[in-house]
């Protein structure tokens, strides 16, 4: 990663350059890519993402091309061979996570349903069981830099959550484009007109419960939330209400160690997630 922070300064100096843009202030969005806001040669706010991934910038502009929908920005340019994306901002753009309170199932199924019903399931786009895969081994590194996480959450709780995710993913109803990485820190307040937008995809194709996963169970702090986020969403979206709880028994188990390591829930929210997980079978 050095050589490519090293070399940063210049690429944005030539992206700058030709596509015509006054870079403005960084956006804080993660490790792994650099963001700026900044603004077209006809005045439009914009974001700038780079990334030292080319293929993956590449696979996430291509989604967000696929969907023809107001809940995703609009792809204004890319660089698949530099691993520059240039998007439409969304204004105001307050990230979900930094919401005091939680949307509105109405909200949220407005989100999910029109990325399913408005996005082109290419089969370039890898299977959800490939994403499965690819979170539970990326997650045990939870487990390895907090051996003490396994008194919360054994490990064999973790594969049996892994398990469930992979049945679930084999026998899908539906095979819809999904967005894959549907967190609350990658959903952005579009305004009142334009709703929920969704930003950052780890795009995929299978099954349509699998997206709202984290949007049901972030901070919930009962079963109960839970069960009732899941049928509100079922009653707005028209998921299916037992496949959207079973996808979220799987990967409660993950949440709980996630919100464990970060001291970002509460003790309620982990035996929450914690008494889910053991419901997965």
């Amino acid at each position: 990663m050095e050589p490519w922070f090293d070399a940063l300064p210049r690429l944005l100096e030539d992206l700058g350059g030709r596509w015509e843009l006054e870079l403005e202030s960084p956006v804080p969005r993660g490790s792994m890519s650099a963001v700026f806001r900044c603004r077209t040669a006809d005045g439009r706010a914009a974001v700038l993402k780079v990334a030292p991934d080319q293929a993956r910038l590449a696979t996430e502009a291509r989604a967000l091309a696929a969907w023809r929908t107001q809940h995703v920005p609009a792809v204004l340019a890319v660089d698949e061979a530099l691993g520059a994306l240039l998007l439409e901002a969304v204004e105001p753009g307050t990230p979900l996570a930094e919401s005091p309170s939680q949307p509105g199932a109405e909200q949220l199924a407005a989100l999910v349903s029109s990325l399913h019903e408005n996005g082109s399931p290419d089969p370039s786009f890898p299977p959800v069981a490939a994403r499965v895969a690819h979170l539970f081994d990326s997650g045990r590194k939870h487990h390895e830099r907090r051996p003490d996480l396994a008194g919360l959450v054994p490990p064999e709780l973790y594969e049996r959550g892994r398990a469930l995710a992979l049945r679930l993913a084999e026998d899908a109803p539906a095979t819809v484009l999904l967005h894959g990485d549907l967190t609350p820190l990658n959903v952005l307040d579009g305004g009142e007109a334009r709703g929920l937008v969704a930003i950052d995809p780890a795009a995929c194709l299978g099954d349509p419960a699998f997206d709202a996963v984290d949007l049901v169970l972030w901070r919930a702090e009962d079963a109960g939330t839970i069960a009732a986020r899941v049928e509100a969403l079922a009653a707005e979206g028209g998921a299916d209400p037992g496949r959207l709880l079973a996808w979220c028994s799987a990967f409660a188990g993950m949440t709980a160690l996630e919100t464990a390591e970060n001291g970002a829930g509460s003790p309620r929210q982990l035996r929450t997630y914690v008494e889910l997980a053991s419901s997965a079978a």
